[in-house]
């Protein structure tokens, strides 16, 4: 299967309380609005979280101010101009079926009702359970649908248990049945993950009796974890792609997207990247994206391999914003130049990060800080890199971190031995790799040191050996800067290389003893190493957790250090020499023979209230840069516009200018 790169997604949850649903929908003219746009995927709507299907259903119930088939009329429309038409519907949320069903309404484990408010007397989405026959009556719904539509897919909204697992009547009995203790967290966080699986499954198999070939997607569900077992792999046969739902104006924010698409391409399934239309998220009405924030959001997923999905919501009388779409024509006849270098395309990484988010408790668009951090450090220094699971591949790449506070387990600690015999190199920090039950880590003896126990100071100052401290950046700021989150002490093992040692404070600050108005000034250099070298020279360990500080203080020390460890470990990075700011973003990836370079420069702001903001496009000029490639190129183009660069060949790497980049270009490396 192979997505539409220009889709649309199109919301439609209109209260009941409006008339005249629907009444100035002209088909011809709905059509000709997404064309004009070059929109060739529109994801229509069955049936909307106030409740109300927009078809004249005998299972559900029609919204009351609607007159006509808005259903059936979007789809034919769309497909008479070539349109895909996938369907929208929804689960958890269904405000009309929970006013009408107590019995099938969410309890929280607190015993409260569940959904995005407190009392019923808020405004806002109140939470179903889908172990319930609420459940079947979906299914039923989209069975009906697929009875009377020629339906090309389906997007199903809400497929999780938000805000926790649920203990209704239901519920409970089957816990009963099933010997499952509700007052056991874990077993109730496995039986709701079970409910939700079991859903996916039962209704895939409904989609899929009718019309096997259509696309299937459940939101609000994909969740990067070190676990795969509570991850999404287990539940990859029932989706035919994923759609990365990320509207950085919302509470995703711009690290949530790139985050998670360096995760999920690891899944070998095609991926969609969802933003949103409006300034700040669903159903800001009034609120249109900038054009440079739209830009940069559907060319990063290009950059990704991703396809580009904008999201918008239908005003109640039925007719599309033409500003709206003007403004989405506008960034997708760009993408549309640009698709013909992004289709069929593969990432390159050289770097695998062993995922530090762990644990079915994570919310929706929350990034931890450890790997929110090496996001950062990473694509600053322009390396090439995923996030990765404990079932993933390792051979792959050149260098794996484990940044912080990674697991391992006695099997994925076997396989990083393994990784390590065959070449591979490990960077580690913080508390990554600690076995709980020895005391010690389970690598010890490949990473060169014995866990101590907590350091004795925070904050405490990092200390640089020479290796180190002539790193570039780094030797212009000779000063011993501090560490601010809590580390840990070791000791290094006969032949391992110390690298930095901890510089502590006269004492740590407390109510008894303090100095000044954060922590203490540093007293002497002692014995305890920070960052250890192994003997082999493959493995390095820093005790302190700096991605995380870097997530949290953004100290340009702390990404300068390990910008030199991993310099140390992959002395050949994808990206060489470059004279770019850490706030382009390059991503390489192989399109056939062909090398193709994504080079994006966009700088979010924050501006608002919990809100980054993009405005303008800064431009670069006269941008150097060197791309590895173990074949002698035939060419080097800028494209879309195929043109022809000047290019060298040496010591393994293609080096060129580029004159100008104004927020996104791409470089074709042809390699025949």
């Amino acid at each position: 299967m192979s997505l539409r790169y220009r889709q649309v997604h199109l919301d439609f949850h209109t209260s009941p309380h409006i008339p005249d649903v629907g009444a100035d929908f002209v088909p011809a003219e709905f059509a000709a609005t997404l064309a004009a746009a070059h929109v060739n995927s529109v994801t229509v709507f069955a049936k909307c979280h106030h409740g109300y299907s927009y078809y004249p259903t005998r299972i559900g119930v029609p919204h009351p101010g609607l007159k006509r088939d808005l259903l059936g009329e979007m789809i034919a429309a769309a497909h008479d101009a070539g349109i895909r038409a996938p369907v929208y519907t929804t689960l958890a949320w269904d405000e009309l079926a929970w006013a009408e069903h107590p019995d099938w309404r969410q309890i929280t484990p607190d015993g409260r009702l569940a959904g995005k408010v407190n009392t019923p007397l808020e405004p806002g989405w109140k939470n179903l359970c889908m172990n319930t026959a609420y459940g079947d009556y979906v299914i039923a719904q989209i069975e009906e649908v697929m009875d009377c539509y020629p339906v090309d897919g389906w997007f199903i909204d809400i497929v999780s248990y938000l805000g926790g697992p649920c203990i209704c009547m239901t519920c409970l009995a089957q816990m009963q049945s099933e010997g499952v203790d509700p007052k056991d967290p874990e077993q109730l966080a496995a039986f709701a993950l079970a409910a939700e699986r079991r859903f996916i499954s039962r209704c895939t198999a409904a989609i899929r009796a009718k019309k096997p070939e259509a696309t299937v997607f459940y939101n609000a569900r994909l969740r990067a974890d070190w676990d795969p077992a509570i991850g999404n792999r287990p539940e990859m046969d029932d989706f035919s792609h994923l759609e990365i739902e990320s509207l950085p104006g919302g509470f995703w924010g711009y690290d949530h997207f790139p985050l998670s698409v360096r995760f999920f391409q690891t899944f070998g399934k095609d991926l969609l990247s969802m933003t949103g239309r409006f300034h700040t998220w669903w159903g800001d009405f009034g609120g249109l994206r900038n054009h440079a924030a739209l830009s940069l959001e559907c060319f990063q997923a290009l950059a990704h391999g991703a396809a580009n999905s904008v999201g918008d919501q239908l005003p109640p009388r039925g007719r599309l914003d033409p500003t709206v779409y003007a403004r989405i024509g506008e960034v997708y006849a760009e993408v549309a130049r640009r698709e013909p270098w992004c289709e069929d395309s593969v990432a390159l990484p050289e770097i695998g990060v062993l995922l530090a988010n762990r644990g079915l408790n994570t919310h929706e668009g929350e990034v931890n800080e450890s790997d929110r951090g090496a996001l950062h450090i990473l694509e600053q220094g322009k390396y090439q890199f995923q996030y990765l699971d404990a079932s993933c591949d390792l051979s792959p790449y050149s260098l794996l971190i484990l940044p912080d506070e990674a697991h391992l387990d006695e099997g994925l600690a076997a396989r990083v031995r393994s990784y390590l015999a065959g070449g591979g190199r490990l960077l580690l920090t913080g508390a990554s790799g600690l076995d709980a039950a020895t005391g010690d880590f389970h690598l010890a003896e490949e990473m060169g040191v014995r866990y101590l126990g907590p350091a004795p100071y925070t904050p405490d100052y990092l200390v640089l050996g020479p290796e180190l401290s002539a790193a570039p950046g780094l030797a212009s700021e000779p000063m011993n800067q501090v560490c601010e989150e809590p580390g840990v002490q070791v000791a290094a093992l006969a032949g391992a290389h110390i690298l930095a040692r901890s510089g502590q404070p006269y004492f740590n600050r407390t109510w008894e003893h303090f100095c000044s108005h954060q922590y203490t000034p540093m007293a002497a250099v002692s014995d305890d190493p920070v960052i250890v070298e192994n003997a082999q020279g493959n493995v390095i360990y820093c005790a302190r957790p700096l991605f995380r500080e870097y997530a949290l203080s953004a100290r340009l020390v702390h990404k300068q250090v390990l910008d030199a460890i991993i310099r140390r470990l992959l002395p050949r990075p994808r990206l060489g020499a470059h004279n770019l700011p850490s706030t382009a973003v390059v991503t390489v990836r192989a399109q056939r023979a062909d090398l193709i370079v994504h080079l994006l420069h966009y700088v979010p702001q924050r501006r608002g209230k919990n809100l980054d903001v993009v405005e303008d496009v800064l431009p670069l000029h006269d941008v150097t840069l060197a791309v590895r490639s173990n074949r002698l190129p035939s060419a080097v183009n800028l494209v879309p516009q195929c043109r022809a660069l000047e290019w060298t060949y040496a010591d393994g790497y293609v080096r060129f200018t580029l004159q100008r980049i104004d927020g996104y270009q791409i470089v074709q490396i042809v390699r025949d």
